[in-house]
C-alpha cells in the first residue's frame, strides 16, 4: 500500500503503530565538542555536520507532506519535528497541557501527530534522525483559570502574557517541558532523537515589549517589586534617597510608569544617558526583570535536561544580544508605527548579563531566526542570537534559513526568482560556514521551496555542509564588535540609539568593508580562546569601572590594535554622566554638552592613513537626536561635527598611545601592552569605506574594496552583491583555490582571485594552503 493511502485509511492508527516499531533503534552515543574549530555533534564517535530541514508540521497535514517530500531525496542529516499544536480553536494548545493538567500521556488527539510526521519522513529517508521543536506557550484554558497570573499594563489592560513573577506559570511550563520530553523518550522512535529545540515563549522575548510595554503593574509583579526594593535597600531612608522620592515606602511602592510613553516634549527633553539619581527606578526594575529571566531560563533548561537519562542536546531560542534596539512590531506590523522612543526589547525581556546562561545545565546552545531588517538579496545573514559568543564557548548554534521565495506570498526579503534564491542561500550558507554555526532550511507556513529547480541548488548546498567537516575553521583577525548587554542601565531605557549603533552598523558598515567581523559580548574578552582581532568597536560601553579598565588593558588596549569608541563610551561611572569618566576610558579630553541633538560629521582630514582616499562627501551619522554630547578636544581631528550653533567641534578624532597602531611607525619594535590607537566618533553609523581605513590602520587584512558583502574564515572567502561586474578578492596568503558552488579549480598558489560577478550573485571559494 502506498504511503498516501496509508495516511488516509481507517486503519491508519494501527498501521502507523506497526511502522513505528520498525523505527526502533538504539540511541546513538551523542556528544557536542569542537571539531576543526566548529562546535559539532558527534554520533557514536564520528562528527556529523547535520544539514537539517524543518517542515511546517503542527497544523496543516497536506502542507507538511508536500513540503517534506521535497527534501527527502536530499537525505538530510536531521529533520525537525514539531510538537502538535492548534487543538480546537487555540493555536498554541498542545496535547500535553490543558488547563492545570500537564501530562506525558496525550490529553487530546492532534490534527497532525509527531508519529505521522516521523512516518512520512522515514518512509522516504529510513535513516532519518530528529530534533523535536516546541515552545512554552500556555494554552488559553490555563489563562482562563489564572487571569491573576498575567501581566497588567500601566493602562490597566490585562495582557495575554504570564508575568515573570508568576511562579505558577513557570513551574507549570517547566513540568510541561519535562512531560513532553518524557512522552517522546517513551516512543519507539526515541532512538532517532538527537535533541530538543525550545523556542521558548515569543522566541525568548517578553511579549509585551513587542508593543513597547515595559512595566508589569499586576499584583504579582508589584509584590515582587516591593520585596526586591526591601532586599536591596534595607531601610526606607536609603530607598528614598536612591529613588529621589521622599514619600516612597516599601509597603506602598508602585511599579514605575514608562517615561518614554509620556508627553512628546518630556520625552524629547529626556537625555539618553542619565545619572543614577534620574533613572534609578528604571534601573531597579530592569535588574529585577534580569534576575527573574535568568531564574526562569535556568528553571526551564534544567527541567529539559532532567527529563531523560539519554544523551541529547538542548538548544534554546533566546539570548539575542545582537538585536539590541530591535522594534519588533515597528518592523512587522503595517498598522503599528515605529515610535520616536521605545523601551529596549532585550533589556525589558531580562536579557542583561546573559553570558553566564550559556553554562546553564540544559543549555547546549541556541537556535534562532536571522535578522529580518535587511535579509533579502543584497543584504546580510545575521543570526538574531549571540552566535559568535556561543561558538566561542563550544556551544551549538542553529539558525533558520527561512528564505521566503517567489513560490510563497510572504515578503520579508523574498527571493524574487531562481537567481536571487541561489544568491541569497549561498550567502547564508557561506556566513554559517565562516562563523562556525549550522544554518538549516525551513518552511514556516508556506511552500517556499516549491520550484523543482531550487533543489539542484539545495542538493549541492547539503553536500557542501557535509564536506565542510574537513575544512579547518579559524576566525581571521578582523573587526570585533563588543556589546555590553547591561548598558541600558545607564540610559533612559530607549532602544533607538542601539538600533543605529548595533543593528544598522553591522549591515551598512561592517558587513561591507571588505574585512571579516564578529559580534561578541563584553564577557567574552575574559575567555582564554578569545580570537585575536585588529579593530575593536565598542558601540555601547557606557559605564567604566576599574574591573572593566583592567580587562581592556589586558586584552584590547595593546599590540597595535585600533579601538573605536562610540558616542557615549565611558560617559557614566555608574552614578553620574560626564566628560571625566569618558576621558578615563577613552584617553580623550572632551567638551560636554548636556542636550539631545542629531549627530552628523563630515570627513575633513584626508591625509591621515584612516581617511586617505575617502570621498569628500563622506558623512557619518543621521537624524536621530541623543545626548549628552561629547566632542574630543585633543588627538588628531579627522572629521568636523555639524552640531549646535555651527560650532567647530571634532566629530571624529584619533589618538595614539605607546607605539600606536600597526599602521603607523612601521619601523617601530614589536608592539605590546599599552600600544594602540583610539578613535572616538560623535556620530554613528560609520560608512564601509571608513571601516576599511580603520582596519588598514590596525594592520588587518583587507580582502576587497568594493563595498560588497564579504564573508571569510581561514578556509573560505565569499562575496555577495547586487552589482555585476569585475570583482577582486585579495587573499591573506598563498592558496590553491576552488569554487565551492561549481566545483571548478580556480588556480594554484594564488594571492588574489579575480572574477566577473553575474549579479545578483554569491561566489564562495575554498582556500587550501599548497602542500597540505
Amino acid at each position: 500500500m502506498a504511503l498516501k493511502d496509508i495516511l488516509t485509511t481507517n486503519s491508519c492508527a494501527a498501521l502507523l503503530a506497526g511502522m513505528c516499531c520498525a523505527l526502533a533503534a538504539e540511541p546513538a552515543a551523542l556528544e557536542v565538542r569542537v571539531h576543526n574549530g566548529r562546535p559539532t555533534v558527534f554520533l557514536n564517535g564520528q562528527p556529523d555536520a547535520l544539514p537539517a530541514y524543518s517542515p511546517p508540521g503542527f497544523w496543516n497535514k497536506p502542507l507538511f507532506e508536500k513540503t517534506v517530500r521535497r527534501f527527502l531525496p536530499h537525505k538530510m542529516g536531521a529533520y525537525f519535528i514539531c510538537i502538535p499544536q492548534g487543538m480546537g480553536n487555540d493555536f498554541f494548545a498542545t496535547p500535553f497541557w490543558g488547563g492545570d493538567q500537564v501530562s506525558s500521556v496525550p490529553l487530546a488527539e492532534p490534527k497532525l501527530s509527531m508519529e505521522q510526521q516521523i512516518q512520512t519522513i522515514s518512509a522516504g529517508d529510513p535513516d532519518a534522525r530528529f530534533i523535536l521543536r516546541f515552545g512554552i506557550y500556555e494554552p488559553a484554558s490555563w489563562r482562563k483559570l489564572h487571569p491573576d497570573q498575567l501581566v497588567v499594563s500601566e493602562d490597566h489592560e490585562v495582557l495575554q502574557t504570564p508575568s515573570f513573577a508568576s511562579d505558577l506559570y513557570w513551574e507549570t511550563a517547566a513540568r510541561f517541558c519535562a512531560a513532553f520530553i518524557q512522552y517522546c523518550e517513551a516512543q519507539p522512535w526515541a532512538g532517532r532523537i538527537l535533541g530538543y529545540a525550545n523556542f521558548q515563549r515569543m522566541e525568548g522575548t517578553h511579549e509585551p515589549l513587542l508593543r513597547h510595554l515595559l512595566f508589569d503593574h499586576g499584583a504579582l509583579m508589584t509584590a515582587r517589586w516591593r520585596a526586591y526594593l526591601k532586599e536591596k535597600y534595607k531601610t526606607v531612608e536609603r530607598l528614598r534617597e536612591a529613588h529621589n522620592s521622599p514619600a516612597l515606602d516599601f509597603d506602598t511602592a508602585s511599579v514605575p510608569a514608562d517615561a518614554l510613553r509620556g508627553k512628546n516634549a518630556d520625552v524629547a527633553a529626556s537625555l539618553y544617558w542619565q545619572n543614577a539619581k534620574d533613572n534609578q527606578p528604571l534601573r531597579d526594575y530592569l535588574l529585577l526583570t534580569r534576575d527573574l529571566f535568568h531564574q526562569r531560563f535556568r528553571q526551564i533548561a534544567a527541567a529539559m535536561a532532567g527529563a531523560t537519562p539519554h544523551q541529547r542536546f538542548y538548544i534554546h531560542d533566546a539570548l539575542k544580544q545582537s538585536m539590541l534596539g530591535w522594534s519588533n512590531l515597528g518592523f512587522f506590523d503595517l498598522k503599528f508605527s515605529w515610535p520616536p522612543a521605545y523601551a529596549e526589547l532585550m533589556a525589558g525581556s531580562g536579557h542583561l548579563g546573559v553570558a553566564d546562561l550559556f553554562d546553564a545545565p540544559g543549555c547546549d546552545g541556541l537556535i534562532t531566526p536571522h535578522d529580518y531588517q535587511a535579509r533579502g538579496v543584497g543584504g546580510i545573514f545575521e543570526p538574531e542570537g549571540s552566535v559568535d559568543s556561543a561558538v566561542l564557548r563550544g556551544k551549538l548554534f542553529f539558525c533558520e534559513m527561512d528564505t521566503r521565495t517567489y513560490t510563497g506570498k510572504d515578503h520579508y526579503g523574498r527571493a524574487e526568482d531562481l537567481k536571487e534564491f541561489a544568491a541569497v542561500t549561498w550567502r547564508n550558507l557561506a556566513t554559517a560556514l565562516t562563523r562556525g554555526f549550522n544554518a538549516y532550511w525551513m518552511d514556516l507556513h508556506q511552500d517556499w521551496y516549491a520550484d523543482a529547480q531550487m533543489h539542484g541548488i539545495i542538493q549541492k548546498q547539503v553536500e557542501t555542509v557535509r564536506e565542510s567537516l574537513a575544512w579547518p575553521h579559524q576566525t581571521m583577525p578582523g573587526i570585533a564588535m563588543i556589546l555590553d548587554d547591561s548598558a541600558v542601565l545607564e540610559t533612559n531605557g530607549s532602544g533607538n540609539f542601539l538600533n543605529e549603533a548595533v543593528m544598522w552598523e553591522e549591515k551598512m558598515g561592517l558587513a561591507r568593508c571588505g574585512v571579516p567581523y564578529r559580534i561578541y559580548l563584553l564577557e567574552d574578552l575574559k575567555l582564554p580562546n578569545f580570537p585575536r582581532h585588529r579593530v575593536f568597536y565598542f558601540p555601547n560601553l557606557f559605564k567604566v569601572d576599574d574591573a572593566r579598565l583592567a580587562l581592556l588593558k589586558d586584552v584590547v588596549l595593546r599590540d597595535g590594535n585600533v579601538v573605536v569608541w562610540g558616542p557615549g563610551s565611558g560617559i557614566s561611572d555608574g552614578e553620574r554622566t560626564g566628560a571625566v569618566s569618558a576621558g578615563r576610558l577613552t584617553g580623550f579630553d572632551f567638551e560636554y554638552l548636556p542636550v539631545n541633538y542629531p549627530r552628523r560629521a563630515l570627513i575633513s582630514n584626508f591625509t591621515h592613513p584612516i581617511t586617505r582616499g575617502l570621498s569628500p562627501d563622506t558623512l557619518l551619522g543621521g537624524p536621530l537626536p541623543y545626548g549628552p554630547l561629547l566632542f574630543p578636544k585633543d588627538g588628531t581631528p579627522l572629521a568636523r561635527a555639524w552640531t549646535k550653533q555651527g560650532r567647530n567641534y571634532a566629530g571624529l578624532a584619533v589618538k595614539s598611545f605607546g607605539r600606536g597602531a600597526r599602521g603607523e611607525n612601521q619601523d617601530a619594535p614589536e608592539r605590546g601592552a599599552g600600544d594602540y590607537a583610539a578613535v572616538f566618533t560623535t556620530a554613528i553609523p560609520l560608512p564601509a569605506e571608513l571601516w576599511r581605513g580603520l582596519a588598514r590602520f590596525a594592520g588587518a587584512h583587507v580582502y576587497c574594496d568594493s563595498n560588497d558583502v564579504l564573508m571569510s574564515d581561514s578556509s573560505i572567502v565569499a562575496l555577495h552583491s547586487l552589482k555585476p561586474g569585475p570583482k577582486q578578492l585579495r587573499l591573506p596568503g598563498t592558496y590553491n583555490v576552488r569554487d565551492i558552488v561549481t566545483g571548478q579549480a580556480i588556480g594554484q598558489s594564488l594571492k588574489e582571485i579575480q572574477f566577473e560577478l553575474d549579479a545578483p550573485g554569491t561566489r564562495v571559494f575554498l582556500l587550501q594552503v599548497p602542500g597540505r
